[in-house]
Parts: C-alpha cells; sequence; structure tokens
C-alpha cells in the first residue's frame, strides 16, 4: 500500500466529491479514480458504491471511517518520531510515578531545562513500582517519585544519587456536597470510603499511618478501589465517598471549594518528592545533577528555613 492512497481516500470523505477530492490532491480526475481503486483492491474490500449517485460509501467503509483517520495519524507520528529520533541525540529518560506526572512534572522539567536548554527528555509515567524497575534496570536515567519515612524506594547509593526535592501529604477530602450531608458526618453512619489498592504505595502508606485511627472512629464501607488518583479524584468529585489523594495534586479543588479535608475523621500522610539520578547515565546526567544541586544548595543558603526543607529530618 502507498501512503498516499489513503491520503486520497480521507480527501474524498472530507468533499465527498471525486472532482473536489481529485483538485485537492492535485491530480486528474481519472489518476485519482485509479488510485482509490488501488486502495481498495489492496484491502481487498470495497469502499465505494458505485451503484449509485452522487458519492456514497459502503456500509463497512462507513463503519471504519475513524480507523482511516486513526491509521493516518499513526504513520505520521511515527514517521515523525523517527525523524525526530535520527536527528538528535536519543535525550534522557525520566520515569515518573503517576501522581507526579499529573501535577509535579511540568515544573521540575522547566527547571531542568533551565540548566540544560538543548538536552532532550522522555517521560514514561508508570506506577511506582514499575518507575523504580525502569531505573533499576537501566531503562530510565532518573525517578521521580514519592517517598515516606517508611516507605523508601531501596534504591542503592551505588546505582543512583537522591535528591529531596520538596513535600506533599496524603489528605482525607470529600466533595463540599457530601461533608455538609448529615449521614456523611453522623459518627453513627459508615463513611464511604475510595480507595487505594492494598499492595500499592498509597495503599500501604494509609493503611500504615491513616486508616487504622480512621476505623477506630468510623465504620467504613468501600465505594471504589482504583490504583490511579486521578480517578479516585473523579469518584470524590461526583460525591461518592472520602479519599485520601496528594494535597498538591487536588489543590485547586480545595481552593475552589469543590473538595474539603475531612481532617475531623482521617489524619493525613506526610509525603516527600525525590528524584534519583542514575549514576551510569553518563556526563550529561551527571553535569545536570551537579548543577540542580548547586541551585537548590544557593536558594537554601539565600532563605529562611522552611518546613520542606526541614522535612529531611523525618529520617
Amino acid at each position: 500500500m502507498e501512503l498516499k492512497w489513503l491520503d486520497d481516500y480521507l480527501a474524498l470523505i472530507e468533499t465527498g466529491s471525486f472532482s473536489a477530492a481529485a483538485e485537492k490532491r492535485h491530480v486528474s480526475q481519472p489518476a485519482f479514480s485509479r488510485r482509490i481503486q488501488q486502495l481498495e483492491d489492496w484491502l481487498g474490500v470495497s469502499l465505494i458504491d458505485r451503484s449509485r449517485k452522487p458519492l456514497r460509501f459502503t456500509p463497512l467503509a462507513a463503519k471504519h471511517e475513524a480507523d482511516f483517520r486513526s491509521l493516518a495519524t499513526q504513520i505520521y507520528e511515527f514517521q515523525a518520531t523517527l525523524r525526530s529520533d535520527a536527528n538528535q541525540s536519543p535525550g534522557l529518560v525520566m520515569a515518573a510515578q503517576h501522581s507526579l506526572a499529573a501535577w509535579y512534572l511540568p515544573t521540575f522539567l522547566e527547571e531542568l531545562r533551565s540548566l540544560m536548554p538543548d538536552q532532550r527528555f522522555r517521560i514514561r509515567s508508570e506506577n511506582r513500582d514499575e518507575s523504580v524497575a525502569l531505573l533499576a534496570r537501566g531503562h530510565a536515567d532518573i525517578l521521580l517519585t514519592y517517598e515516606t519515612r517508611q516507605t523508601q524506594s531501596d534504591v542503592p547509593p551505588q546505582l543512583a544519587t537522591c535528591c529531596q526535592l520538596g513535600e506533599d501529604a496524603l489528605v482525607l477530602v470529600a466533595s463540599a456536597r457530601l461533608c455538609e450531608s448529615e449521614d456523611f458526618m453522623n459518627p453513627k453512619r459508615p463513611l464511604p470510603l475510595l480507595c487505594f489498592p492494598p499492595e500499592s504505595f498509597f495503599g500501604q502508606a494509609i493503611r500504615t499511618h491513616a486508616l487504622p485511627e480512621l476505623m477506630h472512629a468510623r465504620l467504613v464501607t468501600i465505594q471504589c478501589v482504583s490504583e490511579f488518583s486521578l480517578g479516585l479524584r473523579e469518584m470524590a468529585l461526583i460525591h461518592q465517598g472520602a479519599a485520601w489523594l496528594p494535597r498538591n495534586l487536588i489543590a485547586q479543588d480545595l481552593q475552589m471549594g469543590k473538595l474539603r479535608e475531612v481532617d475531623s475523621v482521617g489524619g493525613e500522610v506526610p509525603l516527600r518528592i525525590v528524584a534519583y539520578f542514575s549514576n551510569h547515565s553518563g556526563r550529561a546526567l551527571q553535569g545536570l545533577l551537579e548543577q540542580l544541586l548547586a541551585r537548590r544548595s544557593a536558594h537554601s543558603k539565600a532563605s529562611p528555613p522552611t518546613h520542606a526543607e526541614a522535612y529531611p529530618a523525618l529520617e
């Protein structure tokens, strides 16, 4: 198959006529018709119902119109990726925990690019365990992840250098409407809860630091289990229950009053944001790490101590 046949067919869909499509594709109408016929021959199916006028597509063609568009898009994206990779350096791979990729990653990337404007980065957004595994296997140069005092990433210092970037906390939140309902705040009624899986990083942290206290005070009913913070956020926004979520991830929801912290029944889980830089990824990465540490050191000396800077004392 020739890619121009696919482009011809998409032009035919858009214009609805052979003559207009041929003009758009800058070919004669007979040549255009032959190319559409060649596409049909290659596919082994009829796309045009030639027994009727004006132009009408076969039911099969109409059913798969979106697939034709998607196929063309994928081919051109793949072509662009190959050309980009051929003309540029491979770049550094960053594995980022899903929740951090959703809110912290853009700011962190901007900081790294300000230090090395010509450096390329490729992002892998994964769950925490897979992100750590990518670094350990040498498939990622930088790991961006959350940690708690008890649950660290177990990345050996021989493999990577750790840089603390900031802090966050898992806080129990619910929609404003739910918080105002009598049943939700009634200690004799079960509290609807949206949870992370027990084996996930957030699930383990909540079950260690916060859930026992809540279950001493209230009965709970599990309404939803998901490993994705953004999914639980959406469920909380439509009043399905309370969920522990990273405070910075939902900062705008809290500011706008869409979600409220339910601190009367659930404690928070302190988190720290860290990046691990591989010790085996070459000079570019080591130079980037040195610049990052130097900038943050200069900033900490120029600014009064903050709670975020004091957070390492938890270790």
